[in-house]
């Protein structure tokens, strides 16, 4: 009755705008989900569930956004998934904390996105966060949320400029956007005509 009450409520001070909640549990433990408008959850994989295990996000993402749309059929956005990382920490192979494993974990949750979004219930997804902030003294921080794509300073981490590829990407291939010219850096001539051709 309380999820009930609290969704109304809220309907009631804007009845032209969706409820939704970040849900941080399981599709099997939640209650909340049947009162919202739209399914958003949070989930850290290969962060705090699995650390380092770059190979299981895809799967997982993909899974976890169809049960939610199983069991409810309302639209479905992932609200935060992301990594701490630590500007300027370069690990090969990618490594937790490193600016690379930061962008692998991305590039697994981007293709788990291309997945959902041709099944038509997927609507969205939120990088937690867009740059590092304070936190209580924890011995999981390291002087503060590192899991911003900025650094405190606002100065781009590697995955900043990933994430910009990215959603400069999706505006093409979904919108018909023009990409910027500098979006790729040169490589060769044989890339640099590749990329002319697909952004026409």
């Amino acid at each position: 009755m309380k999820g009930t009450a609290v969704a109304n409520y809220t309907r009631s001070l804007d009845p032209y705008r969706p409820v939704t909640a970040a849900i941080a549990i399981s599709v099997f433990s939640d209650r909340a989900a049947k009162h919202l408008d739209i399914i958003s959850f949070n989930r850290y994989n290969g962060w705090y569930q699995n650390p380092g295990r770059l190979n299981m996000i895809t799967n997982r993402v993909v899974d976890e956004a169809t049960s939610w749309y199983n069991k409810h059929n309302k639209p479905v956005l992932m609200s935060e998934y992301g990594a701490d990382t630590i500007e300027g920490l370069h690990l090969l192979p990618a490594f937790v904390w490193s600016e690379e494993y930061q962008m692998a974990l991305f590039s697994r949750h981007f293709k788990a996105f291309d997945i959902l979004r041709k099944r038509g219930f997927f609507i969205g997804e939120f990088i937690w966060n867009f740059a590092d902030f304070k936190t209580n003294q924890s011995v999981t921080r390291v002087g503060g949320n590192k899991k911003g794509v900025f650094t405190r300073q606002r100065q781009p981490k590697e995955a900043a400029h990933h994430v910009r590829r990215r959603y400069f990407s999706l505006a093409r291939d979904l919108d018909k956007c023009p990409v910027p010219q500098d979006l790729f850096a040169y490589i060769s001539q044989a890339v640099s005509d590749r990329l002319e051709d697909s952004s026409q």
